[in-house]
């Protein structure tokens, strides 16, 4: 596999935006798994099964969320050995990597299969058809488990490599094949909620399919083979140790929304409906704005490994502002198409397209506040600090909205009060954040500056 972007030398904005994009693109597609099935359901099955495919989708985002997280330990290990030459150490990331994402995925997948049911109910899905539907639907998409996060740890092998056109042609193959699959399973044959689910699983086993078999026949240090395979309990321990507290962020991030939808959930099928809509286009904007943190995290850790603290700040500089302004654009893009937008998902139901609005007022005009959040963590994961960071975002995203969701939503028991929380953990995780950001960089300027020293005194 050639390098595609020298994250180490040249220019850097363009190099970003070169890189990013296909990891933005690569998002929008997975998101476009569920996305698919919200909108076929909800055209051709109705709005029961529309709001039991809703009900599941702030669960099934919280293994997502921990598949992107722990794939970051495959990025941020294998970038910062990338980074200081280490070729060997390199080859063992990527080997132990291949091998344990299958194994960590088929545990998660019989875990999830076992559990749906229960965790749905906790959750207080309206009981009957969208909780059967829901129910069905989820155990279904468990079976895709094991392929997505197989998928997810060669697309950041890759990453590591500056490669990030292949694995976005592979979704794109994929997700086409997801929306036809969606189509003739549950417009064609009606087979609702089990013929969407069952056209993402099988989308899912081909991206995943199509991303090992390019590893397969890659030449040269980014690849694998069973003929050699040099797996390492060390590099796996390492991988943990940064990729289980991203993961951990991700799923809490995720977990609290499942709270939240708990609180919707007692308002009915409308409320689900509509929200769920909201959500969806949520969930699009925050791929689209997190894909900056996949490039913070590689470019720094590559950059801070090879004692290049100055371009590492500058990469958390220009992250940090086209996310931002890309996230203003959008949210106030979104906000000003919202009758069009929820006529996507809902048809004559104007109850459900009221919930709707009830929600992205709080939430899309200031959702750029949402991308700068998440970016934070990768900047500071970058210097090779993962703990500290998703501390900090799971108090501020998860357990902060757990509290509300307890206290202030049981006492004014409406909506608005309910995505009130949304703004006011993305300001103060923000704040938190900038702190850890400051403590850490000036820790690696002063590892760096007694690095020098040392090579100094030695070559005296």
């Amino acid at each position: 596999m050639t390098r595609s972007v020298d994250m180490i030398n040249g220019g850097l904005f363009k190099k970003i935006i070169v890189f990013t994009i296909p990891i933005m693109l690569q998002g929008l597609l997975q998101s476009i798994y569920n996305s698919a099935d919200l909108v076929v359901v909800g055209q051709f099955a109705g709005d029961t099964e529309l709001a039991a495919v809703g009900a599941t989708t702030s669960i099934y985002n919280v293994l997502t969320g921990l598949f992107m997280g722990i794939s970051a330990g495959v990025d941020v290990i294998s970038s910062f050995y990338y980074g200081m030459k280490d070729e060997k150490s390199v080859k063992k990331v990527i080997d132990t990597a291949v091998i344990v994402a299958p194994i960590l995925g088929v545990i998660v997948s019989i875990l999830g299969f076992a559990l749906a049911g229960p965790v749905l109910t906790i959750m207080k899905t309206p009981a009957g058809g969208v909780l059967e539907g829901a129910t069905l639907y989820l155990q279904v998409l468990m079976i895709g488990v094991p392929f997505s996060m197989l998928y997810n740890f060669c697309a950041a092998i890759f990453r590591t490599a500056g490669e990030t056109k292949k694995p976005f042609i592979y979704l794109v193959i994929s997700g086409l094949l997801n929306v036809l699959l969606n189509l003739l399973l549950c417009a064609v044959f009606d087979m609702g909620v089990v013929g969407v689910a069952v056209g993402t699983v099988v989308s899912q086993m081909v991206s995943a399919i199509l991303i090992f078999i390019n590893l397969l026949t890659n030449k040269g240090l980014f690849s694998f083979s069973f003929r050699c395979i040099q797996f390492s309990w060390h590099k796996l321990k390492r991988i943990v140790a940064i990729g289980i507290p991203a993961g951990l962020q991700s799923a809490a991030f995720s977990l609290s929304n499942v709270f939240l939808q708990s609180g919707v959930n007692t308002f009915g099928d409308h409320a689900i409906a509509g929200s769920t809509a909201v959500s969806t286009v949520e969930g699009l904007m925050w791929v689209t704005l997190n894909s900056f943190q996949n490039a913070t995290t590689t470019f720094t850790s590559q950059n801070v490994a090879a004692g290049k603290i100055d371009r590492a700040r500058k990469t958390f500089r220009y992250t940090l502002i086209m996310t931002g302004t890309l996230g203003l654009v959008l949210g106030l893009g979104m906000f000003f198409s919202k009758e069009w937008i929820m006529g996507i998902f809902i048809t004559d139901n104007p109850v459900a397209v009221a919930y709707g609005y009830q929600r992205l007022k709080y939430t899309f005009p200031i959702y750029f506040l949402a991308g700068i959040m998440g970016i934070m963590p990768g900047a500071i994961r970058g210097h090779g600090s993962s703990l500290p960071p998703s501390l900090i975002t799971i108090f501020g995203t998860c357990v902060i909205r757990i509290v509300w969701v307890y206290t202030v939503f049981q006492r004014f028991h409406d909506l608005s009060t309910l995505y009130l929380v949304h703004p006011i953990t993305w300001v103060l995780t923000i704040i938190a954040l900038t702190i850890n950001y400051v403590i850490v960089l000036k820790r690696t300027i002063k590892k760096q500056k007694a690095k020098e020293q040392a090579l100094a005194t030695n070559s005296i």
